[in-house]
């Protein structure tokens, strides 16, 4: 490049230092006249050749070198300090540059002189506040999500940890820098922890552990944490840090419980069916010969007793024995072959879906009436103090009589199974939902109640809590299903001791209201 500062007899010597840098040089003599400018110079400003040689040293620190504008004598004094530039300047070819500055005592030749140096720093400003504005993005991202996210050290040392982190750990986000990640993370749990995270490598960087959590919220269901730990390595293979993720999979959880439960009872339904139909048919012998046996030995036992007349023959039992003791026997083989009967009955009910017809227009306080009635027996033996209450007006509804009856008769027969004694009363009420104009049936009773954690699977199918006086946990599961055939629902509330209250919703009848 020409200019006049060619002419200088300083710059044969210094083009060969500066000339082929690739940052602008500038060098000026100890009166602040330039005597030296390099080409990068020239390209990094929008200073040429002419208007250099108009101005002195502290005329470029003011234009070109901005925010650098205190005194010359100051400058000089911090030798190889770099000035960051509040803004950028023009380049030659009209683009701007972010730049830093730095000025520098020099001798050339014997005389004392001053050197700027001009670094065009806008590539690492660029990439500096990417990396902030990647970094401000990232951190407003992992501080507003639920999920636990930690980053930290091969030494286990927090470098950091989102707000849902330091909750969950109890910390303060300052104290949670520098702390043991590990002795945070649950005792049962963190030799599981330690064995997935040396599992990371760069060939596998990504481990994956789940565990119940051992402080459940209080009041809800178990908590199940699933950790997602990543590992970051440098380009030598050796690792950097961590990254680790905690997600609260408890929702999760739950589903798939609900989801493998609802399968097994679609499994259970089959093997229902399949128990039943190979119960029945031997238990039909049992139930068409006992009662034919019975009847033969009646026949057979005024010859007995004659034959025991004319022989007296000692030895043998009794004839007494035998003719008191025989006829209870098959009546207990009777009995429970009925018993057999009206379980697999009860089995079929649970198993298969009513598709038949029978839907009827009803009164519920018939329904009611006609099952109390069924039930008059059961309910004199276990309580002296029975309440029924009809409500008047209530609308009818559309349904199947028997069906209906049988869920009246389940609850009843609930009720008195959970008394103690004949002087808890049991109480039997129809009303209508004010809010939903549904018609209700209410069953109470001040037995011994139900505990909170039976409460909500009372309704599942062979679940019982008198398995010791034979109950088979099918009557509320059948009587649930009965109710959602009609539409209607079946409720269960209880406090142990307190006794229980079931009530049946059925919507009113179409036309009804």
């Amino acid at each position: 490049m020409t200019h006049p500062l060619q002419t200088f007899p300083l710059h044969q010597g210094l083009d060969p230092l500066y000339g082929s840098l690739p940052m602008a040089v500038l060098v000026a003599g100890a009166d602040q006249g330039v005597l030296y400018a390099n080409s990068e110079f020239f390209t990094l400003t929008e200073c040429r050749p002419s208007d250099l040689a108009l101005m002195n040293f502290q005329d470029v620190l003011s234009v070109f070198c901005l925010g650098v504008c205190e005194d010359l004598g100051q400058l000089l004094g911090r030798p190889g300090f770099w000035h960051d530039m509040d803004k950028p300047i023009a380049m030659a070819d009209g683009s701007l540059a972010w730049t830093r500055v730095r000025v520098d005592p020099l001798v050339v030749e014997g005389r004392a002189c001053h050197r700027l140096l001009v670094d065009n720093v806008t590539r690492y400003k660029v990439a500096i506040e990417g990396l902030l504005n990647r970094k401000n993005l990232y951190q407003s991202i992992v501080e507003t999500r639920p999920d636990l996210i930690c980053c930290f050290l091969p030494d286990w040392s927090l470098t950091y940890a989102n707000q849902a982190a330091a909750r969950h750990f109890g910390l303060d986000r300052q104290e949670a820098v520098g702390a043991d990640f590990l002795e945070l993370i649950e005792p049962d749990a963190r030799e599981r922890f330690s064995r997935a995270v040396v599992s990371i490598t760069s060939d596998n960087p990504i481990a994956e552990l789940e565990y119940q959590s051992a402080q459940p919220p209080q009041d809800g269901p178990p908590r199940f944490l699933r950790w997602i730990i990543q590992g970051f390595f440098y380009k030598t293979g050796h690792i950097k840090d961590y990254q680790a993720t905690g997600l609260d999979v408890t929702g999760q959880k739950v589903t798939e419980s609900q989801f493998m439960h609802a399968d097994r009872l679609v499994s259970l339904g089959t093997l229902v069916s399949e128990v039943a139909h190979e119960i029945s048919n031997p238990n039909n012998f049992i139930m068409l010969n006992a009662p034919l046996v019975l009847d033969l030995w009646h026949g057979v036992v005024p010859a007995l007793e004659r034959q025991a007349l004319q022989d007296r023959t000692p030895g043998g039992p009794p004839l007494e024995a035998l003719t008191r003791d025989m006829p209870q026997l098959l009546q207990g083989i009777i009995e429970g072959s009925e018993r057999i009967r009206d379980f697999v009955r009860q089995l079929k009910d649970y198993a298969r879906k009513d598709i038949e017809g029978g839907y009827e227009i009803l009164s519920v306080n018939d329904v009611v009436q006609s099952a109390v009635l069924l039930m008059s027996k059961t309910i004199g033996m276990h309580t002296s103090r029975l309440a029924v209450r009809y409500g008047s007006g209530l609308p009818l509804v559309r349904g199947r009589r028997q069906r209906l009856e049988q869920i009246v008769v389940n609850l009843v027969q609930n009720a008195c199974h959970a008394l103690t004694g004949p002087h808890q009363g049991i109480e039997i009420e129809t009303l209508r939902q004010d809010d939903t104009g549904d018609v209700l049936i209410e069953v109470r009773d001040e037995g011994v109640g139900i505990r909170p954690e039976d409460l909500p699977m009372v309704t599942e199918p062979f679940f019982s809590t008198k398995r010791d006086q034979g109950g088979t946990g099918l009557g509320l599961s059948i009587s649930l299903s009965i109710a959602r055939e009609h539409g209607g629902r079946l409720e269960i509330a209880s406090q142990p001791g307190k006794g229980a209250t079931a009530r049946v919703a059925l919507p009113p009848a179409a036309g009804e209201s």
